[in-house]
C-alpha cells in the first residue's frame, strides 16, 4: 500500500441508509451519516483534507459521484438491481475520473491505473455490479475494503492514516490567534469577484498566454502582485455555489472538481498571517422570501474549505421592502445567528463563527450586539449598510460601537461592504476591528478621471484604448462609416506610442493627439475636450513612476492603460494596495 507522495488517490466508497437530519442541502459526505464517513469526518478533524485525495460516492439515488457535490435528504435504498442498470453510465464515470486524475495528464486511456493512479474501494455487495466492469482490473487485492463493517471501518482509517500527503489542521487555539493576532489594527478584506490574471499576458504583443482561456494558468490578482501587501484577506461569498465562477462554484457531481475541495489559501496565494473571511452573500438572495442557504449548509462549506472566519446566514431588510417583510427578515436573521453557533458547536468546528447583525434602526443593531453576545458570539458583522448614507451608517456604528463597550469583553466588529474615506476618521475613534470593500479595486474602470491611485494621495484618469474587436466598440464604429482595418491601425499605432512615451522614446504632444485621434472616433465629441485634459495630466505626471508595487515596476505605463482585464484589473490590484498602505500606517 506504501505509495510516493506525488501520486494520486482515489477512494470510493458507497452512500450509507443513515444520514444526518437536516434541511437543504448538504456536501455528500457530510449528510451520509454511517460507519464509513463518520471515519472519514474524524479524520478530516484532525487533517486538511490531502490535495491528491478524491472521494467518490456511489448511491440508489445519484448513482457516481464526487463526496462534494451538495445532495438533499433522501431516502432510497440500493439494490442490485439497480447497480447493474447503472453500470454503463458509472463506468463512463469511472473511466472520465482515471483519466483526469492519473498524474501521466490523461495518458492512462486503457485504464492500466495501477501504475498511474491509486484506486481503494468499500463497496457493499449490491454496489459493486455497478463498478465491476472497472472494478475487476483493480490491483492489488488488498485496495478493496471488503469483509464486515468493523474491519472494512479499520481497513479505511488505516489507508486514511497512511496518506503521506496528510497535513494537521491548525488547532482551534491556534486559529483563534491568526484570527485575533492585530486586535487594535484596522483590517481589510478584499472582497472576491473571480479578479484572476493571466501572469504571461504579453503586453507589448497585447496577446494573452494561450488563447484559450481553458488552458491559461490564470492566478488571483492577490497572489500575483506580490509586493505590497494589499490586503488582511480575502472576503469569499458562498454565493458563488449558485453560480459557474469562482472557486466556490456549483459543481453537477461527476466532473473531477467534484471529489474534492478546492485550496482556497492555494488559490488566493494567503500568506499565514492573511485570513479567510466567509458570509453568505445576502445580496444573491435578497428578493427572495428565504435565505437559499441553510445553517447546516453554511456551517459545512465553511469548515470544508478551512475558512478562518465563517458567519452566520442573514437576510437584508432593505429599506424599501414593506415593514412587515424588513420585520421578518431580522427576525430570521437573528434566529439563524442562534441556530448557526449551535451547530457550529455541536460539530466541533474550527473556523471562527461570526454573527451577521441586521436591524430596522440603529437601536435595534445596538441590541443584537448583545443578544448576539449572550448567544456565544465574540466577532460580529454589520450587515445591510451599504445601501444607507453617510450619516445613517455612522449612527448605526456609534450605537453598536457603544453597546459593545458596556459588555463584559468587547466582541469584534466588522463591517460588511463599508468604506467611506469621510467617515474613517470616526470608524477609527468607534475601534472597529476589519472591512471589506471593492470600491477601490473596481474605480479602476468604472470612473473617467479616478482610475489609478498614486502614492501621493492623488487620482488619475486611465487612458483609454478601447479595442476594435470588441463587438460594441465595433458596432460604433460601423455606424459611424468607420473603415475597420484602418481603425484596427491605428490602434496599435496608440498602443506603440503609449509605449515608446512610457519608455522616454516619444513625445507628450505627438502622443496625446494620436490618443485623441483614436479617441474621437469611438467616443461622443461631448467627452473628448475633457477627456484630453485629463490624459494630458496623467502623460505629463507621469504617475507609474512614483510606484513601486510590483504591477507598476513591471509593466509602467501598462496599467495606466483602460484596456482589457488584464490591465484594468492590475490596476485595481494597486489601487487597493495603495489603500491598504493607506490604512495600515
Amino acid at each position: 500500500m506504501p505509495v510516493e507522495a506525488e501520486q494520486e488517490f482515489l477512494l470510493i466508497l458507497g452512500c450509507s441508509k443513515k444520514k444526518r437530519d437536516y434541511e437543504g442541502l448538504l456536501p455528500a459526505f457530510e449528510a451520509y451519516d454511517g460507519p464509513m464517513y463518520k471515519v472519514f469526518r474524524k479524520f478530516l478533524r484532525k487533517y486538511k483534507w490531502p490535495q491528491n485525495l478524491s472521494l467518490g460516492v456511489l448511491s440508489g439515488e445519484h448513482e457516481l459521484f464526487g463526496a462534494i457535490k451538495e445532495i438533499k435528504y433522501y431516502d432510497r435504498r440500493m439494490t442490485r438491481e439497480d447497480a447493474e442498470a447503472m453500470a454503463g453510465r458509472c463506468s463512463s464515470i469511472f473511466s472520465k475520473w482515471v483519466e483526469g486524475l492519473s498524474p501521466a495528464n490523461g495518458t492512462s486511456r486503457d485504464l492500466d491505473y495501477r501504475h498511474d493512479l491509486n484506486i481503494f474501494v468499500s463497496l457493499g455487495r449490491d454496489y459493486l455490479p455497478a463498478l465491476e466492469p472497472s472494478l475487476s482490473r483493480l490491483q492489488p487485492a488488498e485496495n478493496r475494503f471488503e469483509g464486515t463493517i468493523g474491519n472494512r471501518q479499520r481497513l479505511l482509517k488505516n489507508f486514511l492514516y497512511s496518506l503521506p500527503s496528510k497535513t494537521p489542521k491548525l488547532a482551534s487555539s491556534d486559529r483563534e490567534k491568526r484570527s485575533s493576532a492585530e486586535t487594535g489594527k484596522l483590517l481589510y478584506f478584499l472582497p472576491d469577484w473571480d479578479d484572476m490574471l493571466d501572469p504571461h499576458f504579453d503586453f507589448e504583443n497585447d496577446a494573452f498566454s494561450n488563447p484559450r482561456k481553458s488552458e491559461r494558468k490564470e492566478i488571483h490578482c492577490q497572489s500575483l502582485m506580490g509586493k505590497p501587501r494589499m490586503c488582511d484577506g480575502i472576503l469569499v461569498s458562498l454565493a458563488q455555489r449558485q453560480n459557474t465562477k469562482g472557486p466556490l462554484k456549483r459543481v453537477d457531481g461527476t466532473e473531477t472538481a467534484a471529489l474534492k475541495p478546492t485550496s482556497l489559501r492555494d488559490h488566493y496565494g494567503l500568506s499565514n498571517g492573511q485570513r479567510l473571511f466567509g458570509d453568505c452573500g445576502a445580496y444573491s438572495y435578497v428578493f427572495e422570501d428565504e435565505p437559499t442557504f441553510s445553517t447546516e449548509q453554511a456551517v459545512a462549506l465553511y469548515e470544508l474549505y478551512e475558512f478562518d472566519f465563517g458567519t452566520s446566514v442573514d437576510h437584508i431588510p432593505f429599506g424599501d421592502f414593506p415593514e412587515e417583510m424588513r420585520r421578518e427578515r431580522v427576525i430570521t436573521t437573528v434566529a439563524n445567528a442562534e441556530a448557526f453557533i449551535g451547530e457550529w458547536s455541536r460539530r466541533e468546528k474550527l473556523f471562527t463563527p461570526v454573527g451577521a447583525v441586521q436591524g430596522l434602526s440603529a437601536e435595534e443593531y445596538a441590541a443584537n450586539v448583545k443578544k448576539y453576545y449572550e448567544m456565544g458570539y465574540r466577532h460580529l458583522a454589520l450587515g445591510g449598510l451599504v445601501r444607507l448614507n453617510d450619516r445613517a451608517i455612522l449612527e448605526i456604528v456609534r450605537a453598536v460601537s457603544k453597546a459593545a463597550d458596556q459588555l463584559p469583553e468587547r466582541p469584534w466588529l466588522h463591517l460588511f461592504g463599508v468604506y467611506r474615506p469621510k467617515l474613517q476618521p470616526e470608524f477609527k475613534r468607534m475601534r472597529i476591528d476589519s472591512f471589506d470593500s471593492a470600491t477601490y479595486f473596481r474605480k479602476s474602470w468604472l470612473r473617467s478621471d479616478q482610475n489609478y491611485l498614486c502614492t501621493n494621495g492623488n487620482w488619475y484618469a486611465a487612458i483609454r484604448v478601447p479595442m476594435t474587436k470588441d463587438p460594441r466598440t465595433r458596432k460604433r464604429l460601423l455606424e459611424n462609416g468607420a473603415n475597420l482595418e484602418e481603425m484596427k491601425q491605428q490602434e496599435q499605432l496608440v498602443l506603440k506610442m503609449l509605449k515608446d512615451y512610457g519608455d522616454d522614446q516619444a513625445d507628450l504632444t505627438e502622443t496625446l493627439d494620436a490618443v485623441m485621434d483614436y479617441d474621437e472616433k469611438l467616443l461622443r465629441s461631448s467627452e473628448t475636450k475633457s477627456m484630453r485634459k485629463k490624459y494630458e495630466r496623467t502623460l505629463r505626471e507621469k504617475p507609474w513612476l512614483r510606484c513601486t508595487c510590483d504591477f507598476c515596476n513591471k509593466h509602467g505605463i501598462q496599467v495606466l492603460i483602460f484596456r482589457g482585464s488584464n490591465r484594468n484589473k492590475r490596476r485595481g490590484a494597486h489601487n487597493t494596495a495603495m489603500l491598504y498602505q493607506s490604512i495600515a500606517t
